[in-house]
């Protein structure tokens, strides 16, 4: 894929988390963050899935075609966000050296956001992964909601609170609560980005 800077959002197969992510945050910084996003194990060519292109924003554009990561692109980026823990482990050894700038959506939403209610203002998308990776360990993720317990079934364990399950192919309800919580912290990270960068 064209290694060109910005940031660069990745899922596993890139048809699902990912290019929704990337339209939510496209849409909202404009012309301020060039964003674009991949996969790791990416299905080269396939369209956006209707789970995740119904919870698009009014007016982004649903075309999409899936492509591959590569550690080029991590390493150009000046901010990347992967859907879960495993993936930015995945990235960083793609690319050694990167691991300052490659977050989870979630965490990457929560760094953000406290940078943001400090009123820091910023150069460049570069300087606010390398604030966001000062904040590391100091800025807690928030949990997610704790499944619900029935007294026919063994308890689940909770899920990685830097993790976005990947929904796709599984349940439909599961399927769409993922695509809603990657719209939501694409939301909140979105918010964040524009009050820490410049006008």
């Amino acid at each position: 894929m064209d290694p060109s800077g910005g940031l660069l959002v990745v899922c596993t197969a890139n048809v699902c988390r990912s290019p929704l992510a990337e339209r939510v945050l496209q849409q909202r910084l404009g012309d301020a963050v060039h964003v674009r996003s991949a996969g790791v194990r990416a299905m080269e060519g396939a369209p956006m899935c209707a789970v995740s292109a119904h919870e698009l924003p009014e007016g982004a554009d649903p075309q999409h075609v899936a492509r591959q990561v590569d550690g080029a692109a991590v390493r150009s980026a000046q901010l990347v966000v992967a859907m879960e823990r495993e993936q930015r482990g995945a990235l960083v050894r793609e690319a050694p050296g990167s691991q300052a700038t490659v977050f989870t959506l979630r965490e990457a939403a929560a760094l953000a956001a406290a940078l943001a209610e400090r009123g820091e203002r910023l150069p460049d998308l570069a300087a606010v992964a390398r604030a966001m990776h000062g904040q590391r360990g100091l800025v807690p993720v928030p949990a997610t909601e704790p499944p619900k317990r029935r007294w026919y079934r063994r308890p689940a364990e909770p899920e990685d609170p830097l993790t976005i399950v990947d929904g796709h192919g599984g349940p439909d309800d599961r399927h769409r609560e993922a695509a809603r919580q990657v719209r939501m912290h694409a939301d909140r990270l979105a918010d964040a980005l524009a009050a820490l960068l410049p006008a």
